[in-house]
């Protein structure tokens, strides 16, 4: 009888341990699931990292292949064909289109509908080494160099500079990348990392960059590195709202000259106003916290919103390929006034220009452009006066600026490091004096010259 009762008393003693016991072990193995270590969301966030990677160098061993130019050692193909080599590429494309919640949550060790095995198990498996000489190892190099920051953070920036040195896929790629990289909370330009952001900074760093860098399908001199290094620092302020054309319409507010227009801009009547231009009117490009229309739009936004502002806009875009690109869309749209910012370089351009303004008018619609927009590739003074005879006797009504931009203090800074585009202080001043223009008060300064 003793027997059985310690037999019993022993049962009963394991059953009660495993009451006790059992649901905190496996909540603990449930919170394991759930919940991921810094150590495992590192190596998560790292994955993604050089998935971008090694994705972004097989398009460049592509490049280089197609080019003919490049270090053969650098750009190796592994033995991975074309075909290979442009998979991995499509499977970059559909990480950065994933669900970046759900990307997220996955790296936190949530639970998640990604699922790495679709997209960045095949590009981490991709027999495709990356010299140390490569642009993004040498850059990264640099950054472990000058910086404490953890190596999941120094190669997104250096996957941002990778891509951007390419020049071409700065408008799509990089942007999908910046996006992918912000909404993981990782730093997107070495502002965020404590190091300066000068230009003179940028181009001691590309001196020393150069040297180490092996030839590529694209520049890799250090003004080449200089400029990657501007635009990244300029887009990374401006996609994390740092620097972007709402910050800037905000300090144009509190300026007195444009502070004293606001009772002006909020009087302003109902209209629709179009702009057509190239990349002197869009906010997208690196040079500039913003262009000088996004800001003016943002000011009215603020403002006045029965003002509705639309642009139609492409890089390098002239009047004729503008006329053809956007002319119906914008008719369409109905706008009540028209700003035109296009080039002009042959006849059928100057042709185009004559229809902007005769087709608009007979709209109704009134159309504006500018006397000289000082663009650098079109300093022909022969050609800008041609120019402004097409626009006047369209009926179009020139904006006087170029004595403005040709007399101000700062002028000297307007011309961004390409040579081509333009900074933020001659955006500003632009943005002035066509918001000046817009509510009225340009107009009464002229007659009373």
């Amino acid at each position: 009888m003793t027997k059985h009762i310690a037999q019993l008393l022993l049962i009963i003693v394991l059953c009660l341990a495993f009451v006790s016991t059992g649901p905190s072990l496996r909540a603990g193995r449930s919170l394991h699931r759930a919940v991921s270590s810094p150590q495992d969301q590192s190596t998560r966030l790292g994955q993604l990292v050089e998935a971008n990677i090694i994705a972004t160098h097989a398009y460049q061993v592509l490049l280089a292949k197609k080019s003919g130019h490049g270090d053969p050692a650098c750009y190796s193909a592994g033995g991975l064909s074309d075909a290979d080599l442009e998979a991995l590429v499509a499977h970059q494309s559909r990480l950065l289109a994933s669900d970046l919640a759900a990307i997220n949550a996955w790296t936190k060790g949530r639970k998640s509908s990604f699922d790495p095995s679709r997209d960045v198990d095949p590009i981490l498996a991709a027999p495709l080494k990356i010299s140390e000489h490569a642009p993004v190892n040498v850059f990264t190099e640099y950054l472990r160099q000058h910086t404490g920051a953890p190596r999941e953070q120094i190669r997104a920036i250096a996957n941002l500079y990778q891509t951007v040195l390419e020049v071409e896929r700065d408008g799509d790629l990089l942007q999908d990348e910046f996006r992918f990289y912000i909404a993981l909370g990782l730093p997107v330009y070495v502002g965020q990392l404590k190091l300066d952001g000068s230009d003179s900074a940028f181009l001691a760093a590309g001196r020393e960059l150069e040297a180490r860098t092996c030839p590529s399908p694209f520049e890799t001199t250090a003004t080449a590195w200089q400029i990657a290094g501007r635009k990244i620092w300029n887009w990374g302020e401006k996609n994390l709202h740092l620097r972007d054309e709402n910050v800037l319409a905000r300090e144009l507010l509190q300026e007195p000259d444009v502070k004293a227009l606001v009772p002006e801009i909020r009087a302003m009547p109902a209209q629709k106003i179009a702009i057509i231009g190239h990349s002197f009117t869009m906010g997208l490009h690196w040079s500039s916290p913003s262009s000088f229309v996004p800001i003016v739009t943002a000011i009215f936004k603020m403002e006045n919103p029965r003002v509705e502002f639309r642009q139609f806009s492409a890089g390098g875009l002239t009047a004729s390929r503008a006329y053809r690109n956007f002319f119906k869309e914008a008719l369409d749209w109905k706008p009540d006034k028209v700003l035109l910012v296009v080039m002009e370089r042959t006849d059928e351009d100057y042709e185009a220009l004559r229809q902007f303004g005769e087709n608009f008018r007979r709209a109704d619609a009134k159309v504006y452009t500018f006397d000289n927009v000082h663009d650098p590739e079109g300093a022909n003074p022969a050609a800008i006066r041609r120019s402004m005879d097409v626009a006047r006797a369209s009926g179009m009504t020139i904006i006087e600026v170029d004595k403005l931009i040709s007399s101000a203090p700062d002028r000297d800074k307007f011309v961004s490091l390409d040579g081509i585009h333009m900074t933020e202080p001659y955006h500003r001043l632009m943005a002035k004096e066509w918001l000046k223009f817009l509510v009225g008060a340009r107009e009464a300064k002229l007659a009373a010259e």
